[in-house]
């Protein structure tokens, strides 16, 4: 089944999107870094990260009209539970992230979501028969050597990287079968890792 094609409108908006994001989470080292120097430590950062996180999703949701599906989510125990989970993966990943940012490992975090797709890429292949064509190989045999090359660098396997692609992966895998819209999802991910802080 193939999807529709976009419109230019929808394409620019995306594109749109897609660029912000990138300029939204780029920076996102740099305002921790400044936030550490200001004297806020790594769990301070990640318990202010995790406690707006739930307001900013509702605010998502009642602007994306996404109500009724929020509704919906909560009749259906099976996906709250796979959105508890999944909340699980994304509290590791988003602790690795604050906590090696905040002792200067901004490269290694780097490099772990720079490995993210490409591992994404190799489940989606393994776990769900998604083909993986050519240049995806190449990609995924460049990211190995990239990971064994920074590994010497560092004198030793990149953790924070791993940890990062491979929470971030099983994020995805676990997230899957919750379909919901990502805002909808974020605003019942929110409370399990708000407590948690």
């Amino acid at each position: 089944m193939s999807l529709p094609a976009a419109t230019p409108a929808e394409s620019r908006q995306a594109l749109a999107a897609g660029i912000g994001s990138y300029i939204f989470w780029g920076g996102m080292p740099a305002i921790f870094l400044v936030m550490g120097h200001v004297g806020a430590g790594p769990w301070e950062i990640l318990g202010q990260r995790t406690l707006w996180a739930l307001p900013c999703a509702l605010i998502l949701v009642v602007w994306a009209r996404q109500g009724e599906e929020v509704r919906r989510v909560l009749a259906t125990p099976r996906i709250m539970v796979w959105l508890v989970v999944s909340s699980i993966m994304i509290a590791i990943n988003w602790t690795t992230f604050v906590w090696a940012v905040s002792r200067g490992q901004t490269l290694e975090t780097s490099l772990g979501y720079y490995i993210n797709p490409l591992l994404n890429m190799a489940v989606g292949a393994l776990f769900f028969r998604e083909r993986i064509h050519t240049l995806g190989l190449l990609a995924i045999g460049l990211a190995v050597a990239g990971v064994v090359l920074q590994a010497f660098a560092l004198h030793g396997v990149p953790v924070v990287a791993l940890v990062l692609a491979v929470s971030f992966g099983a994020y995805g895998i676990i997230r899957r079968p919750a379909s919901s819209s990502s805002a909808c999802s974020w605003s019942f991910q929110a409370p399990p890792m708000t407590s948690g802080c």
